[in-house]
């Protein structure tokens, strides 16, 4: 199946949250439910940016009502565009945000939605069988960002201009 021209429209854009504490990232277990997209996957806290929101807001929105979760600061990382080879192929935009957390809020959060959450090295992660794809490349892109970017990449989150 060919894959379609760029100029396909934007089927859905959602937030995802790499959430990191000590050098791990926190990751959800998706509920293993009939008609749910990647069910029984691991997957990065997030969902969809509801009409009038930025991708800022929406990561707020969304981490509050997944995990009772107020982060003190949602920094901006990369930004993905992905077609689905569903039928009718989808292109969705994911934007990705790095918010650091620390033990005492991991505690703290309360999960809403999703069957388990774990912490995560980027290592363990890969050797997951069930993992959101484009999930897991924004945890390794983050992972590896010194040795991928050079050491600066850290202070200057890459944000896609589409």
């Amino acid at each position: 199946m060919p894959l379609p021209a760029p100029e396909l429209p934007i089927g859905r854009w959602c937030a995802a949250a790499l959430l990191i504490c000590g050098g791990r990232y926190l990751m959800q277990l998706r509920d293993d439910k009939p008609g749910i997209f990647l069910p029984n996957h691991w997957a990065l806290f997030g969902g969809a940016i509801d009409p009038g929101e930025d991708a800022a807001e929406a990561m707020r929105r969304e981490l509050f009502e997944e995990l009772e979760f107020r982060p003190r600061e949602v920094t901006a990382f990369t930004e993905m565009a992905i077609v689905l080879p569903s039928d009718p192929p989808r292109r969705d935009r994911l934007s990705f945000f790095t918010v650091s957390i620390n033990e005492h809020e991991l505690a703290a959060m309360v999960q809403h939605e999703g069957a388990d959450k774990r912490l995560f090295t980027p290592k363990a992660l890969a050797r997951e069988t069930r993992v959101a794809p484009w999930d897991l490349a924004a945890v390794l892109m983050h992972a590896r960002g010194t040795a991928m970017f050079g050491a600066p990449y850290l202070a200057r989150p890459i944000v896609a201009t589409t």
